[in-house]
């Protein structure tokens, strides 16, 4: 990460290499130095599955945090992260696993509906595929927490758990009034 600069042209220049070519520690340092110097931290994807926010013109932005990064290393001794959808990724979750899913979040209007994170995005099909999936989860005994929005759909996937509306800030978004705080939900099956 040392040798990352916090230069426009260098940015767009880290953006543009294919991941698939770099060996995993150049991608692991790739990912970090694009979210450390990205617009507001965002992680999104254009249809082709390529990295394409813009660059954040941070004045001085702390690229290598080693301590952190240290401290994740030694938490992360022994995990397996993977990819994954996210009825696979839980699928061997069972009795007393706690599961975590914060998912792009439903829609409140028509006219707010940007949940193209990825080339794949999400939809209401996935919204109730993912309701499902809580479900099964909650028979199998797993302790499971859910954030999203409070669209009426999340409501109604959600009936009969313990919906929680919390205040969220939200510092992101295309319209000024639609930033600062939003209502948002916490769904628990404990």
């Amino acid at each position: 990460l040392r040798p990352h600069r916090n230069e426009e042209e260098h940015y767009y220049a880290v953006r543009a290499l294919n991941p698939a070519d770099l060996a995993p520690a150049e991608q692991a340092a790739r990912l970090i130095y694009l979210n450390k110097t990205c617009y507001n931290g965002l992680y999104r994807e254009n249809s082709q599955g390529q990295f394409n926010v813009p660059f954040g013109r941070y004045k001085n932005p702390k690229i290598c945090d080693e301590e952190r990064l240290k401290s994740a290393s030694r938490a992360l001794k022994g995990v397996r992260l993977r990819t994954a959808d996210f009825a696979k990724a839980v699928a061997e979750a069972g009795p007393g696993d706690f599961v975590y899913f914060d998912p792009p979040y439903a829609p409140l209007s028509a006219t707010s509906s940007f949940t193209s994170y990825s080339r794949h995005g999400f939809n209401a099909d996935d919204q109730r595929r993912l309701a499902a999936t809580f479900r099964n989860l909650s028979e199998r005994d797993c302790k499971i927490m859910l954030s999203n929005s409070s669209a009426p759909l999340i409501y109604e996937l959600y009936d009969g758990f313990h919906i929680e509306e919390i205040q969220a800030r939200r510092a992101i978004n295309s319209k000024a009034d639609g930033r600062g705080p939003v209502k948002e939900l916490l769904i628990l099956n404990y």
